[in-house]
């Protein structure tokens, strides 16, 4: 099953490579050709606008006889270009084996990749529908999130600015109510006056709190309402409308917050091909791969 250097095949305009051993290697080794070819892939994508390149690489095993190139049958990962050598181990045989792939048939295998690549290779980006954001080729999911989040807040804030309107309007509404039955009441009580006044002044924080920022709309009022809050039996009707504006502030911000959530999280994965005209190919090398010697045997069995 194997054989020595001279034995070994050689294809006329084709460079060679050898690989390394791995450390972790045991056994005898031998040397099986295979087939590797870098190349560079461009993605382009108007819709995305994005025009972006990467180099990769591609091996197989080189077949025996007339067998056609089996594209998925990968040799080892080559990301490590420094296990790469331009000469061979001297304690390192040859795979003895009927090779005689020519300059022609590389060309082929070749083009078999490239099919190949334009049926499978596909470059994956981020896509949020709503705002029409696309994530940079390799952009972390959290990253992407972030950069909708913001879009998600500049939706809203006017629906924000105009609900703060709404209800600081109807605060006012109740302070101008109070304010002309206080009017009416020929005794002016001072302790009366005092607590409506703080009252308002309360309301008015919470509701503040509430509207500073988008948290709010999820927790309330920076500072919520003291349950023992305590209001004279004349101001029950002030208690019941301060209660109704803050309740229907917080439920009118949760609304608001869960339709950012909505388009703050909204995200789809969009997948970018490839033209055989977006790749070219770079470099074709005749790899040699060493093997352990029973893995050899094993596959001729």
């Amino acid at each position: 099953m194997s054989g020595q250097a001279i034995e070994k095949l050689q294809i006329e305009g084709i460079a060679e490579s050898w690989l390394k051993p791995d450390s972790e290697s045991s056994g005898k080794l031998l040397y099986r050709p295979a087939l590797l070819i870098e190349y560079t892939v461009n993605f382009r994508s108007l819709r995305a606008g994005l025009n972006h390149s990467e180099e990769q690489s591609e091996s197989g095993w080189l077949p025996e006889s007339d067998l056609a190139m089996d594209w998925d049958s990968h040799t080892e990962n080559l990301d490590d270009i420094s296990r790469l050598s331009p000469h061979p181990d001297p304690n390192i045989g040859y795979v003895r084996g009927n090779y005689h792939t020519t300059r022609a048939d590389i060309e082929e295998f070749v083009s078999e990749l490239l099919q190949k690549l334009v049926r499978t290779e596909r470059l994956s980006v981020y896509f949020n529908p709503v705002f029409g954001l696309f994530s940079a080729p390799g952009d972390p999911l959290e990253g992407f999130l972030a950069r909708v989040a913001d879009a998600a807040l500049g939706r809203i804030e006017p629906e924000l600015k105009r609900l703060r309107n709404r209800f600081e309007l109807q605060l006012e509404q109740v302070r101008e109510a109070q304010a002309a039955k206080g009017t009416l009441t020929e005794v002016l009580n001072l302790e009366s006056f005092i607590s409506n006044k703080l009252h308002f002044f309360e309301s008015e924080n919470r509701l503040a709190g509430m509207f500073s920022t988008l948290a709010g709309a999820v927790f309330g009022s920076a500072e919520a309402r003291n349950k023992e809050d305590t209001y004279p039996p004349e101001e029950a009707e002030l208690r019941e409308d301060l209660d109704r504006i803050e309740q229907e502030a917080s439920e009118a911000l949760r609304a608001l917050y869960d339709e950012y959530l909505a388009l703050a999280n909204e995200y789809d994965t969009f997948e970018i091909g490839v033209q055989p005209d977006n790749i070219q190919i770079m470099r074709r090398i005749l790899l040699w791969v060493p093997v352990e010697q029973t893995s050899v045997e094993n596959s001729a069995t």
